[in-house]
């Protein structure tokens, strides 16, 4: 009878032990099933952005289309007045093969000097005398109605097309050209550091947009008309 009682005394002396031990051990909490979730994905890396590289695949350059530091290529004379208010020079001249004045403000220059005359091939008035005016590394030419811009050096000024999200500036070299208009060939100049692109405004005209490179530079851009 006495071991009997020992045995149970030894039984709930180690269950009483084993208790205490489990109560002094951090109780581990339930993880929650969306934390598990996601712990068990892999983690995906952003992948980085590259930006495309800009190409202008058109054949033709229109004059809307262009703009000299952010301003268009033809302006009207107050508006010219407002944005270049000291002119480095100006003369006037007789522009004998015509001039685009002709037909980019046809309708003012009828209302000026009269209806065009089958004999002269200009307007009945008209002596056909351009002005010449000089500002900002730029040339631009005026039939004191609008203004057109002639030529603009690249050290000073920049050239853009918005449509394309194209900006040109005296740093844009030859192969950066290239890369943006592949459709536009390169012509060798009498000078062998200078070489030229050329973007006809239209299909059937040969009028265009010409741009100079010097030292494998941009060097300026020039607005050219056939009038001979």
């Amino acid at each position: 009878m006495a071991a009997v009682k020992t045995l149970i005394s030894f039984i709930v002396f180690a269950i009483m032990f084993i208790s205490c031990r489990n109560e002094g051990k951090p109780k581990s909490e339930p993880k929650n099933e969306r934390q598990t979730a996601i712990q068990g994905q892999p983690v995906l890396l952003k992948r980085r952005e590259t930006k495309k590289p800009i190409v202008y695949k058109e054949r033709y350059m229109s004059i809307k289309d262009v703009l000299i530091n952010g301003h268009h290529m033809i302006l009207s004379r107050p508006k010219f007045n407002s944005l270049y208010k000291k002119i480095d020079s100006s003369k006037t001249e007789l522009w004998e093969c015509g001039d685009p004045f002709e037909w980019l403000d046809e309708k003012w220059m009828k209302a000026t000097y009269g209806d065009k005359s089958e004999k002269s091939g200009t307007f009945e008035k008209y002596e056909g005398n351009v002005t010449t005016l000089f500002a900002q590394n730029i040339e631009f030419n005026t039939n004191n109605h609008i203004v057109l811009i002639n030529t603009a050096f690249a050290k000073s000024n920049s050239f853009e097309i918005p449509k394309h999200q194209i900006v040109l500036n005296q740093n844009t070299s030859i192969e950066d050209f290239r890369k943006t208009f592949p459709l536009a060939k390169m012509e060798k100049l009498e000078d062998p550091d200078e070489v030229r692109f050329r973007f006809y405004l239209e299909a059937p005209a040969d009028d265009a947009f010409l741009f100079y490179f010097k030292n494998g530079k941009l060097n300026y851009l020039k607005l050219w008309w056939l009038l001979c």
